[in-house]
Formats: C-alpha cells, structure tokens, sequence
C-alpha cells in the first residue's frame, strides 16, 4: 500500500487553529464561570445562615420576680401559660409576653428550652 494514499483531511496548521479557537474560548468563559459559582455560593451560604436558629441576641437573665420554667416533651405555649397565669390576664396576652421576654419569634418551643415567665 501506498502510504501518500490515505490523507487526513485536516492539515497542521488546520489543527493548530482549532486549539487555538478552543484555548480562546476556554479563557473567556473561565472567568464568567469563576465569577458566577463565587456568587452561588455567596448566595447559598447567605440563605444557609439565616436558616438558622442562632442568633446574638441572648434572653437576658431572670429578675427575682420571674420564673424560669424548662420545656418537657409535649409541652406548649398554651399550657406553660395557663399554668402560670392568674385569672386577670387572658392567656393570649401571657403567651405574647412569654413570647416578647423570650425573643421568640413563633410559638414553637423545644424539649430542654428554658423559658423566662415575666411577672404581670
């Protein structure tokens, strides 16, 4: 067999060009790339952290006048406040002020929280 018989159909420098159109588009969108996934996680981790539960603000410590009470299973707002209120207050209000003393921003209590219960 004649070796001359089979050609490629690309020649050198036709291959060199083509590298060369890649590298370039390679560069070019590297950056675009690099920048767009920094700003993803930036976001991401963003949204992550306000997910949490942590916070700096701490509940101050109890007065003489409050009570401290520590959340068991089962236990709610509704009946921690009950237990605790006299018969002047509705229970709504005593929730809020629970609520307002604890910096809690929902009604969902844990199993092992300690609640500050404020004097009314």
């Amino acid at each position: 067999m004649n070796p001359s018989f089979y050609k490629s159909i690309y020649t050198q420098e036709e291959n060199q060009g083509a590298v060369n159109k890649l590298s370039l588009f390679v560069k070019r969108h590297f950056v675009k790339v690099l920048v767009s996934s920094v700003v993803f996680i930036l976001v991401f981790t963003s949204f992550l952290m306000m997910g949490t539960d942590a916070s700096s603000q701490h509940v101050a410590d109890a007065t003489d006048q409050e009570q401290v009470v520590l959340v068991h299973s089962g236990d709610t707002l509704w009946a921690i406040a009950k237990r605790y209120s006299d018969s002047k207050h509705d229970i709504r209000y005593i929730i809020y002020r629970i609520q307002e003393r604890n910096d809690l921003k929902t009604a969902e209590i844990k199993s092992g929280q300690k609640l500050v219960i404020p004097t009314l």
